[in-house]
């Protein structure tokens, strides 16, 4: 939220939405503009290594990547 960038105003009048892989929760984020923002549950600071309940390893990690990489803003499955 402290960050100051062409989307951070729209970025603050957003709400977390839940991040599904697969239609299994696995974290929450945002998307502003080219400004995409994702916090994963349990994942500390390995998300390719966490597990959480009913996401298989890797796979958030995974989906996130391939939306980042693809140019797209970040959404659920």
């Amino acid at each position: 939220d402290s960050l100051t960038t062409l989307y951070s105003a729209l970025y603050a009048k957003q709400n977390f939405a839940t991040y599904t892989v697969k239609g299994k929760p696995a974290g929450l984020y945002k998307n502003a503009g080219r400004f995409s923002y994702l916090r994963v549950f349990g994942a500390g600071h390995e998300v390719p290594a966490y597990l959480w309940r009913g996401v298989p390893r890797g796979a958030a990690a995974l989906q996130m990547f391939n939306q980042i990489m693809s140019d797209n803003p970040l959404s659920s499955t």
